[in-house]
């Protein structure tokens, strides 16, 4: 089962309820910056891209502000901030380390700082899931319930020295529980399998008590990539468990036609939040058709989100995804796109193929997959000499902060590029995660689209195509 977390996080606006017109400022400085702008999202939709000035830094005041969660993004990373009202924060970020070193100054720095440390934590955590996921289901739930209970103290602490907003508590709050409960909702896949039927005798009977607390529809929350990290693989486990309790033959994999299309049907019955509806809808039937192998299937899941989905932006994202999966298929040609090698030479990504040759990605906001995708490469060319392994940077815009990338690696530039237009390289090549590769002969012909370079079957795949 494969979720799509903080990266899809992703999600952009946010909504929340207006208390008064008090002025609130927004600005911050870039260390070693990307490209040249911050997109902030606001809470009524609304997109600003503020340019950084010489000195790399940005600013912004809000004529129309609602208190709540906002969002800005630069270099394809994105991270979420509360605001509220009288608030005049400062943002500092130094992009090559961006999470470690992100701080706030300034009128509401201290909520946020805590908020971004809290987050920092939780997802450090989730570097160890390994053992965590390792213990039996007795001691899975008591662990859980004593992390809740210990977080939850400590934001009293916090609270009781820096008295604060219900609208933060909430947050900080729901940033605590939903992570646990996603934990909760992941261990009998990550304990017990792809069938978690085989051993549910195990699970305590108030396993699964958590989920009272669960709101579908919670607009303040309805961004908020804990909550939807959350919403994602509980929505998995309800259609599996309904489907299993109607006697239907099912797994959990995430490119089963009949259980994606009842995650769709479950989604549009629990949810009534367009917002919050849409968004899961799309994300689903995103990652259903960029990882099916099978067009038929694809289109007839297509055919159900249409029918649910009430977002006609949303429609034509996902119409045109289809097309280019469409594209993608084996035997079909490599789409035309243009990149830029070490020397600054524009070409066609068709006239870089010399034999057969894997396209593999990474963006400047995530190092750990830039490192990891280029050691994995490593064993595989020693592996696979007669095969040439190609990576394309994805959103690097200056050609220092993409060479940087590599230079700090020590790693060679040869058969490193990016691309010219990555908003287009990347719709037209269907890269919604960073993982996917693409694999094609000498004449651009392509031979697999869904692969996955981590996937424990990719060596059988290029013995295949070598």
């Amino acid at each position: 089962m494969k979720f799509i977390y903080k990266f899809f996080v992703l999600l952009t606006f946010y909504s929340c309820q207006s208390n008064g017109n008090e002025r609130v400022f927004v600005g911050g400085d870039i260390i070693n910056p990307i490209n040249d702008y911050v997109v902030l999202y606001n809470p009524n939709g609304q997109v600003d891209t503020l340019y950084l000035n010489s000195d790399n830094k940005f600013f912004h005041y809000f004529t129309d502000f609602n208190n709540g969660i906002h969002s800005f993004v630069h270099g394809g990373k994105y991270q979420s901030l509360l605001l509220e009202n009288n608030d005049s924060i400062m943002i500092h970020i130094n992009t090559q380390d961006f999470d470690g070193s992100l701080n706030f100054n300034g009128i509401g720095a201290k909520k946020n700082n805590y908020l971004t440390k809290l987050l920092l934590k939780l997802e450090n955590q989730n570097s160890k899931k390994n053992n965590f996921y390792k213990q039996d289901p007795l001691n899975f739930h008591e662990t859980i319930n004593f992390e809740i209970s210990k977080n939850s103290k400590d934001l009293n602490l916090f609270l009781k020295e820096n008295p604060n907003s219900d609208l933060f508590e909430k947050i900080a709050l729901s940033t605590i529980k939903y992570h646990y409960f996603t934990k909760k909702e992941l261990y009998p896949h990550s304990n017990l399998g792809n069938n978690p039927s085989t051993n549910s005798t195990q699970i305590p009977s108030n396993f699964y008590d958590f989920r009272k607390e669960i709101v579908y529809n919670d607009k303040d929350l309805k961004d908020f990539y804990p909550y939807y990290n959350f919403l994602f693989p509980h929505i998995n486990n309800l259609s599996f468990e309904q489907l299993k309790a109607n006697q239907k033959i099912c797994n959990l994999e995430s490119n089963n036609l009949e259980y994606t299309n009842y995650k769709l049907t479950l989604i549009d019955s629990l949810v009534t939040n367009p917002l919050i509806k849409n968004n899961l809808l799309k994300y689903t039937v995103r990652n259903f058709i960029s990882n099916s192998k099978s067009i038929d299937k694809s289109y007839i899941l297509y055919q159900s989100y249409l029918d649910k989905s009430t977002n006609s932006k949303d429609k034509i994202y996902i119409k045109n995804l289809f097309k280019n999966i469409q594209g993608l298929q084996p035997g079909h040609q490599l789409p035309s796109v243009e990149v830029i090698d070490n020397k600054n030479i524009k070409t066609n990504i068709n006239l870089i193929l010399k034999n057969t040759t894997v396209l593999y990605f990474w963006d400047n906001a995530n190092r750990y997959h830039f490192e990891n995708s280029h050691i994995k490469v490593k064993t595989l060319t020693s592996l696979f000499p007669e095969i040439t392994f190609v990576a394309i940077n994805i959103n690097s815009i200056h050609t220092n902060a993409w060479k940087n990338m590599i230079y700090s690696k020590q790693y060679n530039l040869d058969n490193e590029y990016r691309f010219v237009n990555p908003s287009f390289a990347k719709k037209r090549l269907a890269i919604n995660y960073i993982k996917k590769v693409l694999v094609v002969d000498r004449k651009g012909t392509i031979l697999d689209a869904t692969a996955d370079l981590f996937d424990p079957n990719f060596e059988k795949i290029l013995e295949n195509h070598k």
